[in-house]
């Protein structure tokens, strides 16, 4: 609880170390180092393989004689090479094996997650309901593992491709191949049109039936403990609101640069009052310092500490952007998938 300000947040530091050698690189040069090292003490065997090499190609391409040896019998020609040869059958240059036999099958981590447009017709909204769904890499290789997944909802007049630019995709697949992070399922909603929360479908939606239609159609883990939502600005505010309002479906929240709708400021307290302690999902909230309405996210996270709630606040360096919140990403992403 209370408000940190690291110097930097954890994707910025994973950049700056792109520009550097990082501790693998430097592994690397000394083991290149210490092989350089070690090869003048070789020299005399070289000398002798290379002279043993020259007088078996010699023999090769001879090609009117025929070398003949009983079955299976070894020659050795010079310490530590062996030719065996079968029985009246000519030495002859073998062909060199294809080069995608040698070449591995790449690990389907390497490959890292896809990203699918889908959609559905929804009765709420009676027009299709949109949606991007990020599939951690190895979703297909592995058809009986099912997945958690974290619902991340976009900002006022964008759309679901914000999470997106933001580097969702390329932060998700560098956290999962690293192993810092369990592979999970994330799902970006595209709330269509934007009106108030009190006559908006949208909320609706989503817990009614985008819910239900992910569940069904992908391999997730549907318990509570296994799925998260969160959001930014106006997706913050979404997700505050269906997260409390929805306790027993989502077990973390996440409100990044919250504003909080205005008709929900006098409903939190008594969110915080009916809901069982023991269902309270976890909650995280951050936001700038420049940022206009971080008045409104501070006296939310004083709510939670003056009511004992378990969360983390964090009052930043930046403001209202797709920069700032670009910049913490990668602590969003680690945070959600704390324990999964």
């Amino acid at each position: 609880m209370g408000g940190l300000e690291p110097p930097t947040s954890a994707s910025q530091t994973r950049r700056a170390g792109r520009l550097r050698y990082t501790p693998a690189d430097k592994s690397i040069i000394r083991s290149m180092s210490k092989r350089q090292a070690f090869l003048p003490t070789l020299a005399p065997f070289s000398r002798l393989l290379a002279a043993a090499l020259v007088c078996l190609l010699f023999l090769i391409g001879c090609g009117t004689r025929t070398i003949t040896q009983t079955p299976r019998q070894t020659t050795e020609d010079a310490p530590g090479l062996s030719i065996t040869v079968s029985p009246t059958i000519p030495l002859v240059n073998t062909a060199q094996p294809n080069e995608q036999e040698l070449t591995p099958t790449p690990d389907c981590l390497l490959d890292g997650g896809t990203v699918e447009d889908m959609a559905f017709s929804s009765e709420i909204l009676t027009a299709d309901f949109s949606y991007k769904i990020y599939l951690p890499p190895c979703y297909d290789s592995n058809p009986g593992q099912h997945y958690p997944v974290l619902y991340l909802l976009h900002g006022l007049s964008y759309d679901n491709q914000q999470w997106l630019r933001l580097g969702l995709k390329s932060e998700m697949d560098a956290l999962i191949q690293s192993g810092e992070v369990s592979p999970f399922i994330v799902v970006l909603p595209l709330e269509a049109r934007f009106a108030p929360p009190e006559s908006s479908l949208f909320g609706d939606a989503v817990m009614q039936e985008l819910l239900t239609h992910v569940d069904s159609n992908f391999r997730t883990l549907d318990e509570k403990a296994y799925r998260a939502i969160g959001g930014l600005s106006r997706g913050a505010a979404w997700a505050v609101r269906l997260g409390f309002e929805h306790y027993d479906r989502f077990s973390k929240v996440g409100g990044h640069s919250l504003p909080l709708f205005k008709s929900d400021v006098n409903r939190v307290q008594t969110w915080l009052t009916k809901i069982p302690k023991e269902d309270l999902p976890l909650v995280y909230l951050d936001i700038g310092r420049n940022d206009p309405d971080w008045q409104t996210a501070l006296t939310f996270a004083n709510q939670l500490d003056q009511n004992a709630i378990p969360h983390e606040w964090y009052l930043f360096n930046g403001g209202h952007s797709e920069s700032y919140w670009s910049a913490h990403l990668s602590q969003y992403l680690r945070w959600y998938a704390g324990d999964w």
